[in-house]
């Protein structure tokens, strides 16, 4: 019983307007033409495929992952998912038909993860199709290895694998010692080497970047070019993971938190692959991508 890769992501970020241009104009995504009903007035969605809406932000004074929205394929999967989740004694609740109209779902289970995130296990999600990028993305990856990924920091690192593992079902894909206490567990649940990174950094929750794969490396160059000449920070240059192989770089969101944006993600195969610990950086380039940066981001929020 896997869940079948993110979703849906919303974000909290003090300047929508600031940052719905930044998703189009930088990023690629498109505004989704049909929102999801009984959403907030303030909240903007966005299209990165043939689904309703794939991207959420909503106006809030402290920037952060307001929620991320697992798939987990059908209503039987999701009673057995229910089954699963009573087992492990964790707190969840019924979504409202409110909550599951707001995200475009048929039904919906919100729980919290260690860190404080709002996590929902959802099934059928709304297809509208005709996704147009504003500059020309021809597609970002998604489709049965979920969409992109995010990297949360985890205070209590030992209770949020537990949360991610033990009651996700999630993989350890493989993982970074970056020093004394500090780390970076990368977890899977399709094959995408990682739907969710956990970076246990220091005391301070928080949401270190989001991630969007797109097709190729023009896609990521054309990136790079929109974001330089809007003058973002780009807070890590072009390089390549590695360990999920990702040739991609790094940006500062309106937000504050971060952006990743990349090509040629590893896949994994559940029968050959061995977790391993990655050490001495990555394979080239970006510079700028340090414990301390990690760190410093948070704080900025």
């Amino acid at each position: 019983m896997n869940l079948l890769g993110i979703g849906y992501i919303g974000l909290d970020v003090p300047d929508p307007a600031a940052w719905a241009e930044f998703a189009t104009s930088v990023v690629g995504l498109m505004p989704a033409p049909n929102p999801p009903k009984a959403a907030p007035d303030e909240a903007r969605f966005f299209k990165a495929d043939e689904r309703q809406w794939r991207v959420a932000v909503y106006g809030a004074e402290h920037p952060g992952l307001r929620y991320v929205g697992f798939d987990v394929g059908s209503p039987e999967a999701f009673e057995r998912w229910l089954t699963h989740l009573d087992s492990t004694g964790v707190e969840f609740g019924h979504g409202a038909a409110a909550d599951c109209e707001a995200r475009g779902v048929r039904d919906l289970v919100v729980l919290r993860d260690p860190s404080g995130v709002r996590v929902e296990l959802c099934w059928g999600p709304t297809v509208d199709g005709g996704f147009v990028s504003p500059v020309g993305v021809p597609r970002f990856v998604s489709g049965e290895l979920g969409f992109g990924h995010v990297v949360i920091l985890a205070p209590d690192l030992e209770a949020s694998m537990d949360f991610y593992r033990r009651v996700l079902g999630m993989k350890l894909s493989d993982y970074v010692v970056i020093g004394p206490g500090m780390s970076v567990q990368f977890l899977r649940c399709t094959p995408r080497h990682h739907s969710v990174a956990l970076a246990a950094l220091g005391p301070a929750p928080g949401l270190h970047h989001v991630a969007f794969e797109v097709g190729d490396i023009d896609q990521v160059g054309f990136a790079l070019e929109r974001a330089t000449r809007a003058g973002h920070a780009i807070t890590a240059s072009l390089g390549r993971h590695k360990n999920d192989r990702m040739l991609s770089f790094y940006l500062r969101s309106p937000a504050g938190f971060e952006v990743e944006i990349g090509c040629d993600g590893r896949l994994v195969d559940d029968r050959t692959w061995v977790v391993n610990e990655f050490t001495g950086g990555d394979e080239w380039g970006h510079h700028g991508l340090t414990a301390e940066a990690l760190a410093r981001s948070v704080a900025a929020q």
